[in-house]
């Protein structure tokens, strides 16, 4: 993650083997998260369920504030144990350290209330859509309370297995890129630079692609689509250049030897 210009000379291939040695890395927290996401979805489909079936509304209501708590829980775990592995991981290919975890910390905390704030409101407005539109549809197709009740927690279930796939690459790979880019503007090494590094494969949007290689000083923004994007997955940007992103950033210290 971290080299001067000799060592990026030196070692061939490195910038494809930082971008493996990250992807491993994030690999089993992105699985953790998405089982996370899983269970919570499967929780929130039996209580809705249940609560139609009771034709309650109070119990609906309730139960879909309870879901939010544990949902926002999810969110702010994750976040923290990946945030804090990837600082641990960049803060190794340094070999030293520096005593700036309070700066990353808060910085860690805005990161995690702007974040979760934004994925819960939104999970719970899209989820609450879907489920007026099966109870309306399933009103006009005269299906009985209890066929309802499987409509709303069949959509959950479909909508859930597919968020947890989207949610848990993303975000996994959005908070590493955060806690990388976090490690390099707290060591403040003069002259660091940053590039953008995409493997090439078929899943590589064509934006990306274009954008590997690219390198700007460290306090600078990548160019990237019609996007200008601090690091991958920086949440400013768009879906369309953050959704499912792959990317890594290699950062050029030419003080550090």
């Amino acid at each position: 993650m971290f080299f001067n210009s000799k060592q990026l000379k030196l070692f061939k291939g490195v910038k494809e083997r930082v971008w493996h040695q990250q992807n491993n890395l994030r690999k089993p927290f992105e699985k953790q998260w998405r089982n996370a996401l899983k269970n919570f979805f499967n929780g929130l489909a039996s209580g809705v369920k249940e609560a139609y079936r009771m034709r309650s509304q109070i119990m609906l209501d309730f139960e879909m504030r309870k879901q939010a708590e544990t949902l926002k829980l999810i969110f702010r775990v994750q976040y923290t144990i990946i945030g804090n592995a990837f600082k641990d991981y960049a803060l190794g290919r340094l070999f030293l350290s520096k005593a700036f975890d309070q700066d990353f910390d808060k910085a860690l905390a805005e990161f995690i209330d702007e974040n979760t704030a934004t994925w819960v409101t939104e999970i719970d407005e899209t989820t609450r859509k879907r489920m007026a539109r099966v109870i309306s549809n399933s009103y006009n197709d005269g299906l009985s309370t209890e066929e309802t009740g499987t409509a709303l927690r069949n959509m959950i279930l479909g909508m859930g297995a597919y968020r947890a796939n989207l949610i848990s690459r993303t975000e996994s790979h959005r908070i590493a890129s955060f806690a990388s880019e976090q490690v390099a503007e707290n060591m403040n090494i003069s002259g660091t630079q940053k590039e953008w590094v995409a493997i090439q494969d078929a899943r590589t949007r064509l934006t990306h692609s274009i954008a590997s290689g690219q390198t700007v000083p460290l306090e600078e923004r990548f160019v990237v689509g019609g996007d200008r994007l601090k690091y991958p997955g920086d949440p400013r940007g768009t879906p369309a250049e953050t959704i499912n992103c792959r990317c890594a950033v290699i950062y050029r210290t030419p003080d550090f030897q």
